[in-house]
């Protein structure tokens, strides 16, 4: 196993020699005051070896904004990749999620606790990773550890309109984001409205449909990403960013890492996002 790290990391090293960090990526404001960067680094569906060493890389092009939860099991190693940069705690946006399997309030704060231990004490946003029936609670608690200072802001995850309504009735603190499933082939334009209206940004996860949904191989999207000499993730990353949407992607390859982050010096036309609009299929990869 120790034999594979290194192999993992010699990997990632080697892809990126000679590597230049990307243009500055650019910044949201929330509700409540909090900047946020608007493209970051997922780590689902990687392990803790393959998160450290993703993160790893993504810190050195200039990525701060990471996305880990506690489903993904991978919390201590990513937390691990950033204080290992040397970069300061304070330059880094970190987010994790509450999993949803826990119904009392022991468990969920337990739960709450080991994220806040995995990951130094302090998270920057802390979201309930999907509705559940204990998740009123949940948020209860959640504002609880925002007012010690534990939490700097908390959010959801997967909420459709309804049931984000249902939380903002009863919450003290306003969720500052939701993060959602959110792709051309999947892009909720009508929720992305409803969030924004009611002052919640969305973040998207999946941006590239995982590279389950061949919408990198849109014939609209390459037509559009040739125009720009860009590529096809690099056009529909922009386009998230144009909608004022939070994007994650995730990669396992270093070289997309960077194609990911080079995305500040173009600019798609009201034409383009219209015709990467009307893509939408509303093909969603999880019925969550």
């Amino acid at each position: 196993m120790f034999r594979k790290k290194l192999w993992v990391m010699a990997a990632f090293s080697a892809a990126l020699s000679g590597a230049v960090a990307a243009q500055p990526v650019p910044q949201l404001t929330l509700h409540d005051g909090l900047t946020v960067p608007q493209l970051g680094c997922g780590v689902w569906e990687l392990d803790g070896r393959e998160a450290y060493a993703s993160v790893s890389a993504a810190i050195k092009l200039g990525y701060r904004l990471i996305d880990t939860a506690q489903y993904y099991q991978n919390e201590a190693e990513t937390y691990q990749a950033v204080l290992d940069s040397g970069i300061p705690r304070s330059e880094f946006f970190i987010t994790s999620k509450l999993n949803p399997r826990y119904s009392s309030e022991q468990e969920i704060r337990k739960a709450l606790d080991r994220s806040l231990q995995n990951m130094g004490g302090t998270i920057d946003l802390m979201l309930i990773h999907w509705p559940f029936g204990a998740d009123e609670l949940a948020w209860r608690i959640m504002e609880e550890y925002v007012r010690a200072g534990k939490f700097k802001a908390i959010g959801l995850s997967n909420y459709h309109p309804d049931a984000l309504k249902r939380m903002l009735k009863i919450a003290t603190i306003k969720p500052q984001v939701n993060q959602i499933e959110f792709h051309p082939y999947n892009s909720k334009l009508d929720e992305l409205a409803q969030n924004q209206d009611l002052g919640v940004t969305v973040e998207a996860w999946s941006p590239l449909g995982a590279g389950r949904q061949k919408v990198m191989a849109d014939p609209v999207i390459e037509s559009i990403a040739r125009a720009h000499g860009k590529s096809t993730a690099q056009v529909i990353l922009r386009w998230d960013i144009q909608h004022g949407v939070i994007t994650i992607p995730r990669s396992r390859n270093p070289r997309h890492l960077q194609e990911n982050i080079e995305v500040g010096d173009f600019e798609l036309s009201a034409q383009e996002m219209q015709d990467i609009d009307a893509l939408n299929k509303n093909a969603a990869l999880w019925d969550i």
